[in-house]
């Protein structure tokens, strides 16, 4: 160990001394002399560096008054030293770092044959990142790697048609059903490979060089992401508050993804999604500044970090936080496209429709985000529609929104010449004969009806000196049309809002679908009901089942593989061992059942279903209800069309006794007046009550 005030000249004979004794005594005097200038080299180097580390190392702590203490600086009072009268009072210590998130168990109800239902906050339920912790390290003990023949696994490296194998792929690691690796992981991989695929082990294999030096930049471009990862994660973390565990970045895959999740979550819920009223706001931030979900960060710090500055944004455009996509589990990568697709709307709701140019590449990167718009859109057009038609199937399209060819001509040959001359498909017919609207200038069209405008287009004080997106369509934003009951009147049908939530009874009486969802969801006045409410989450799932029914058979129904669990088993992990053994979805309780469903978008179906009527923030979700609203359970508002019949015999038959009841009124009410008459004939006498004689 080299002291801290060692000279240069004593570091060099000591590096000197070293190098010699390093060298085997048995060893030629030319070679020594050969060999020992590189050592001693090395050796002063490393000398050098501890000098360095002992100086900036600080002195060992002392207690006070010892001998040989430091003296206290000027203006500090040592630690049980008596207070001298008029002395200085004492500066107060630094505050203590922020804490950690909540340890707490959410316990959230299971939602039977959905894995993952609506906002649950699994990114801070301790007992839920334990478990797939676990499950990763159990997954890496399982699954060894597996080595094949030489020749097949070089082929598999470097095959024949000139295809670049990702390093995960080379080396094994990564994806869904690994969760997660570490140094150590791509240090096994890599030996293990290297012993079959050394080129003096394989020397009459072709291509076995190129496959080697591959599996060796394979290894050093994981180590790099490792690093990425690690950056990112610190990032993350820093920007909420809280600080990165060793247990977070031993493989940071899980935690990366989990803390992404967890500032989407906190982006949208603090910033306020659907109709929010200014109390809701309030009881919101109060709400965030209390929980210990979001390492009690600073709502104002936080809301900065996002809108005020593009390196947050960035980071979700970066490798590190797509390969920490591609190793979560599919419950939860469902939520995270659902949250980055709700923070990119309320970014635009902020700017004016207009949100940053970091969005088209985020949307490249996650190009399953373009399938969810996609998804969402169609359920939007389906509950504004009042027309009473049917729906017509959408067109199969690309991840850009451009139909592909083979429908594109099925759909011009539904057209006709002149419209397939003008270069129209079928829904444009009507378009241009009531919308025109004028061509701009854009560099690329992307996915879910967005236009990437260029810089010198950006609108005066919004976002300056950034590239923005503009949403533009032809049909009227749902704002400007009137969501009353008199409009399903006058055409004479009844929108999709109204009949998706098959609502027979509710608080006002109303049949109708906005009532159905007020009833279950609080006032926004009072507070909201929690996203891991059992009855908010199962008229969701409601919702959800009711959609799933509607596009059966449709091209939309490939979105459904985003949602659907998959049934894994021990050889989809190729653990020959256990074959036949059904594998838990990793991070769940091992007693859950097998689900239909790896996750169900309830906040995105609510928001969408009920625009202008519900609100959600961090709170949780709400209604446009009168304060003191009173919920009801959704099985008094959700009702089959068994129910919805025998209701309807039931009130025709009350309407028949009514209709009964009053007929005997109105006839007892003759016979009354019959009688009276009468009585009123015998008292003022007639001619047939006249004696005979007298008449």
């Amino acid at each position: 160990m080299a002291a801290a005030g060692a000279s240069d000249a004593d570091l060099e004979l000591q590096a000197m001394e070293m190098a010699s004794k390093a060298l085997p005594a048995s060893l030629p005097e030319a070679a020594r002399k050969a060999k020992i200038p590189a050592i001693k080299q090395k050796i002063l180097e490393r000398l050098k560096a501890q000098r360095a580390a002992a100086a900036k190392a600080p002195p060992p702590a002392s207690a006070p008054g010892a001998p040989g203490a430091p003296p206290a600086p000027p203006g500090v009072r040592p630690p049980g030293a008596p207070v001298m009268p008029g002395a200085a009072p004492t500066p107060a210590p630094a505050p203590p770092p922020p804490p950690p998130p909540s340890e707490e168990h959410l316990g959230a109800k299971h939602v039977k044959g959905i894995e993952l239902c609506g906002d649950e906050p699994w990114f801070a339920d301790s007992i839920v990142r334990k478990r797939l912790r676990e499950s990763i390290a159990d997954a890496h003990k399982e699954q060894k790697i597996m080595v094949g023949n030489p020749a097949a696994e070089i082929n598999r490296i470097c095959p024949e048609d000139g295809r670049v194998l990702g390093a995960g792929a080379v080396l094994r690691l990564g994806g869904a059903h690994l969760g997660g690796y570490s140094e150590n992981d791509v240090g096994y991989a890599y030996r293990q490979l290297s012993r079959a695929l050394h080129p003096d082990k394989n020397q009459g294999v072709p291509r076995a060089h190129n496959a080697f030096q591959r599996l060796s930049e394979a290894a050093d471009e994981l180590r790099r992401g490792l690093e990425e990862q690690r950056a990112a994660l610190r990032k993350l973390v820093g920007a909420m508050g809280g600080q990165a565990t060793p247990a977070m970045l031993e493989r940071p895959q899980e935690a990366l993804f989990a803390e992404a999740c967890r500032f989407l979550s906190a982006v949208v819920g603090l910033t306020g999604e659907g109709e929010v009223p200014k109390p809701a706001l309030s009881r919101a931030t109060s709400s965030f500044a209390r929980s210990g979900t979001y390492y009690h960060c600073q709502t104002n710090n936080l809301l900065s970090e996002w809108f005020e500055r593009n390196q947050m944004l960035e980071l979700y455009a970066s490798p590190p936080v797509r390969t920490a996509y591609d190793c979560a589990t599919k419950r939860h990568r469902a939520q995270f496209l659902c949250l980055l697709n709700r923070a990119a709307i309320v970014e635009a709701k902020r700017f004016n429709d207009c949100v940053r140019g970091t969005w088209p590449i985020i949307i490249q990167v996650f190009p399953e985000l373009g399938l969810w718009r996609e998804l969402r859109d169609a359920i939007h057009r389906r509950v504004w529609d009042t027309t009473g038609e049917p729906i017509e199937d959408l067109p199969a399209q690309d991840l850009y929104g451009n139909i592909i060819p083979e429908e594109k001509k099925r759909r011009e040959a539904e057209v006709g010449d002149e419209g397939a001359a003008a270069g129209m498909v079928a829904e444009d017919v009507e378009a241009s004969k009531t919308d025109q609207i004028k061509p701009i200038e854009v560099e690329n069209e992307l996915a879910a009806g967005y236009l990437h405008r260029k810089s010198s287009e950006t609108p005066s004080g919004i976002l300056d000196g950034t590239q923005v997106m503009t949403r533009t369509s032809t049909q009227t934003s749902p704002k400007k049309r009137k969501r009353t009951k008199e409009t399903s009147v006058v055409t004479g049908s009844r929108p999709y809002r109204v009949t998706l939530i098959q609502a027979s009874e509710c608080a006002s009486g109303d049949e109708d679908g906005e009532a159905a969802m007020a009833a279950v969801l609080p006032s926004s006045l009072n507070p909201a009901a929690p996203h891991t409410d059992f009855e908010v989450r199962k008229l969701g799932a409601a919702l959800w089942k009711d959609i799933v029914k509607w596009l059966r058979g449709t091209d939309l129904e490939r979105v459904f593989g985003l949602f659907k669990a998959d049934t894994q088993t021990a050889t989809t992990f190729g653990w020959d061992g256990k074959a036949g053994e059904v594998v838990a979805p990793r991070g769940l309780d091992p007693e859950t059942k097998a689900c239909e469903w790896a996750f169900v978008p309830v906040v995105d179906l609510i928001l969408t279903v009920g625009e202008g009527l519900v609100g959600s923030t961090v709170e949780g979700m709400f209604a446009s209800n009168p304060i003191g609203h009173t919920r009801l359970e959704l099985v008094t508002c959700y009702k089959d069309s068994e129910y919805r019949r025998k209701r309807k015999e039931q009130k025709e038959q009350e309407a028949k006794l009514a209709k009964e009841k009053e007929k005997e009124k109105e006839n007892e009410a003759r016979s009354k007046n019959r009688e009276s008459g009468r009585f009123r004939r015998k008292t003022e006498g007639s001619k047939w009550d006249q004696a005979p004689g007298e008449a």
